[in-house]
Parts: structure tokens; C-alpha cells; sequence
């Protein structure tokens, strides 16, 4: 069912400026994907070489190791399986042959990817990054969370029962998210630390700010690398690697989960293999959809 499917991956920074007719993308905050049918895109050979490309069946696996949180940071992440069925829903897909080409690829992928997580993906540690965020909150009843984009949109939803002031420069976003979430919002221009704890979610330089921070604020830091020379020793900051650091005994027990997880995206990719052998009528017997 899945010979014709066509999956192109990149974590470049320009991403965004890639074009690729044909096809319909899904954006995260670590990679975008674009998904297509090679009987009607144009391959490969228009696109950037840069792009990792893959066909067929093997396109459905990536898909899968993705939607179960197996390419995420944080192994196991729960939310990318939020982000896909969000992004995939029938009202954001193309009025066409096409469209149903992707609601059937999004079903046959979130049950696949349930399989997945209920077999191997249980009781390893948090799984989510707001999750992440609230344990190591702690009691803390008042937050700053800087950052507009989908990691904050990602927290948001863990920060009930505080005071939480959303902090950033794209206007828009701001008043989206406080409004979805009824929290605070303030340009980050305007921004004045206060004492609260502070949760970074953007790559902000904190440079500026320091001289703000009181002494023993906690800064959640999801930033893969801090762009700060040094932080005064008075912030007790607890950066993204030591988060990770701190659910996983060791990378050997990342590394082994991923590994007994394996055999079971085989079984399960052959399975679809199989189904499509035995597949008679229907619209993949079309030699030319219209679209």
C-alpha cells in the first residue's frame, strides 16, 4: 500500500526555505518532513541534496520511528504523536485523492506507533517535555517561560495552577498562547525579571538579563547550548543535557530499548507489506489518479 510513498527529512536551520512541490510537510521544532507519492512528485533530482530521502516501505518506517519518539532527544517524547495527529487532521488535508492517500498513511501510522509504545515505551522516565519542566519546577508558584514557539506551546498545558508570565518578540504568538492558556504575556523588550522561576524554551541569549536575575532564581534551561559565556554562581540553572542526564540511568539503557524495539518496526513493516500484496481493488490500483 505504502510502495509509492516518498518521505523527505532535514534538520537544517533554513528548512523553511526549501521547496517541495507535491507534497505535504509537517513541521517540528527539531525537523520537517515532507510526504509525497512518486507517481505524482517530481523526485528527488528537484530537491536539495541535502535532503535524507526514503522510499517506499522504508519511508513508512521512518515515519514511524518518529511518531513514536525514537529520533526524539527526549526518547519515547509523547507530544510528537500529538504534533502529527494535530498537523494531520482531515480539515488541513488536500481536498483530493491525495488527501485520502494521507488520512489513510496517518491512521495506519498512529495504530502502528500505539503497538510501539505500549510494548516498549512504558515506565522508561518522563516522556514530554512539559512533564520535564513541572518535575523540576517543583513548588515553584510563580514562572517566566520565554519563548513563542512549539516547545512553549509544549510546556504551556503543565504550568495549571501557577502564575505564569509568557515572554517573547513575535507579537502574535504572544496573544494567541495567552489567550489559549489564560496566562500572562509581556514583549520581551518589556521583560524585567521579578524572582520567578524561569523556563528557557527559545535560543535567547541571557546575557542582558542577567544583571535581573535575583540571587537563587531556578532556571529550566531546554536550550541545547547556552549562549552565555557564564552564568553568575547565584542562578541555580539546570541546563537541557543534565535533564536528560538525570532519566536515563545510562545512554547503554537508551540504547538498548531502542535496540529491542527493532525487531518489532520489522514485524510490523512487513505486516504492511503484506496487506498491500493482498490488497485488490481500490484507489492504489490507479495507474493515473487525478489529483
Amino acid at each position: 500500500m505504502w510502495s509509492t510513498l516518498r518521505v523527505y527529512h532535514s534538520t537544517q536551520k533554513d528548512r523553511e526555505m526549501i521547496e517541495n512541490p507535491d507534497s505535504f510537510s509537517w513541521m517540528t521544532c527539531m525537523r520537517t518532513i515532507w510526504i509525497a507519492d512518486s507517481r505524482i512528485h517530481g523526485g528527488p533530482s528537484s530537491l536539495p541534496s541535502a535532503l535524507e530521502t526514503y522510499s517506499g516501505y522504508e519511508g513508512y518506517r521512518f515515519l514511524l520511528e518518529v511518531i513514536s519518539g525514537l529520533h526524539s532527544r527526549l526518547l519515547g517524547e509523547t507530544e510528537v504523536l500529538a504534533q502529527f495527529r494535530d498537523k494531520f487532521k482531515n480539515p488541513s488535508l488536500p481536498s483530493s485523492a491525495f488527501g485520502e492517500y494521507l488520512a489513510r498513511l496517518r491512521d495506519s501510522l498512529i495504530q502502528d506507533s500505539r503497538s510501539i509504545r505500549s510494548r516498549y515505551l512504558q515506565n522508561i522516565g518522563e516522556q514530554s517535555y512539559g512533564g520535564l519542566a513541572n518535575k523540576y519546577l517543583k513548588d515553584a508558584t510563580h514562572v517566566t517561560l520565554l519563548g513563542t514557539g512549539q516547545l512553549s506551546e509544549k510546556i504551556l498545558p503543565w504550568m495549571k495552577n501557577r502564575n505564569v508570565t509568557l515572554v517573547g518578540r513575535n507579537e502574535t504568538r504572544l496573544s494567541e498562547l495567552s489567550t489559549t492558556f489564560e496566562v500572562n504575556s509581556k514583549l520581551l523588550n518589556d521583560w524585567k525579571a521579578d524572582g520567578s522561576a524561569i523556563v528557557v524554551a527559545a535560543p535567547l541569549d541571557l546575557t542582558p538579563y542577567l544583571d535581573q536575575i535575583h540571587p537563587g532564581t531556578l532556571i529550566v534551561d531546554f536550550r541545547e547550548v547556552p549562549l552565555e559565556k557564564k552564568l553568575p554562581d547565584t542562578i541555580h540553572s539546570i541546563s537541557f543535557a543534565a535533564m536528560l542526564d538525570s532519566i536515563r540511568e545510562t545512554e547503554e539503557r537508551a540504547l538498548q530499548i531502542r535496540e529491542r524495539v527493532q525487531p518489532a518496526l520489522d514485524e510490523i513493516v512487513e505486516e504492511r507489506e503484506l496487506e498491500a500484496q493482498q490488497f485488490i481493488f481500490g484507489w492504489e490500483d490507479l495507474t493515473c489518479p487525478a489529483f
